[in-house]
């Protein structure tokens, strides 16, 4: 949450450059004059291996933000799901077209627009600044196609930043609850949902919903991982079900409660490596398995959206 570019904006989450369809009259763009160059493309045997953020937010104010991201996948290893303001999406589609290992592009949608069906492409993220809460019969709609599409959906979930602090504002994080994505997980099954921070600070409701729904999962991106950097093993209370039976499918078959994670760093692209850094810090107080880590890292996320390599 520490970028200088909007985050009232409701994002779409797209799997690959051609799950966009572009209106002849919003082709054109400033962002859209830059041009890629050299061969920043992961090997094949590196793919299999590699990270997948979730949640990476287009920075409006950098010129060079699609080069800038390039050169840090490239140094990561990294698949990035770019959530990019409407204006900006064909510069980020097309930069996905060339590298599709490297960069999913994101797109716009008002969750509380009139017209926000005919917004939406494959998926949607990072939904928050919500007016209702997330579980409001008007939002159903969304949700319909969604599940009719089997989209990926990224939700805001957990405490939200004030952008206004001398001004009212109809802001409150109780409409983005992590509770509220149980509902939406069990009637529309189809649907991969994404919490964004786990919920900060109700990590239980959140670990619990992901228990019992195969179909969600949530990032430890925000203040979580800094804020707990001295208690990280206190996770092994909260995902406490590992090796336990529980009857619900989990990537690859994955016993690990802990599995129910992927990676999301939110934040610029300087911070990715730091984030990176925290998510293994955690691993190693909370002893996830090898195997688990894989898979939280990029290998659940590249087999949802189907990822090349």
């Amino acid at each position: 949450m520490q970028r200088p570019f909007s985050r009232r904006e409701f994002l779409i989450a797209a799997g690959a450059a051609t799950a966009f369809s572009f209106p002849q009259d919003a082709l054109t763009t400033p962002a859209a004059s830059i041009i890629l160059s050299g061969d920043l493309s992961p090997t094949l045997e590196k793919l299999s291996d590699r990270i997948v953020d979730i949640h990476v937010h287009f920075d409006e104010t950098n010129p060079n933000f699609i080069s800038d991201l390039l050169k840090v996948s490239h140094e990561l290893n990294m698949t990035a799901c770019v959530l990019t303001p409407y204006v900006n999406r064909k510069v980020v589609a097309d930069a996905a077209g060339q590298y599709p290992e490297q960069i999913v592009p994101i797109g716009f949608v008002d969750l509380d627009a009139p017209n926000v069906v005919r917004q939406v492409y494959r998926g949607l993220g990072e939904l928050e600044f919500v007016k209702k809460p997330f579980t409001d019969p008007a939002y159903t709609p969304v949700y319909e196609l969604a599940n009719r599409y089997r989209w990926v959906v990224l939700f805001h979930t957990g405490i939200v930043l004030r952008k206004k602090f001398d001004e009212p504002e109809d802001v409150a994080s109780y409409r983005m609850r992590a509770f509220h994505l149980e509902e939406i997980a069990r009637r529309f099954p189809n649907i991969t949902v994404l919490g964004a921070h786990c919920g900060n600070p109700e990590y239980e409701w959140a670990a619990e919903v992901a228990r019992w729904n195969p179909n969600v999962f949530f990032d430890l991106s925000g203040s979580t991982l800094t804020k707990m950097q001295d208690r990280l093993a206190d996770f092994r209370k909260i995902f406490w079900w590992s090796d336990a039976e529980w009857g619900t499918k989990t990537p690859e078959g994955d016993r690990s409660a802990f599995v129910k994670l992927v990676f999301g760093s939110d934040t610029g692209l300087d911070g990715i490596e730091g984030v990176l850094g925290q998510y293994r810090a955690l691993f190693e107080a909370c002893k996830v398995p090898a195997r688990t880590q894989r898979l939280i890292l990029g290998g659940t996320m590249a087999k949802t959206l189907a990822l090349p390599g």
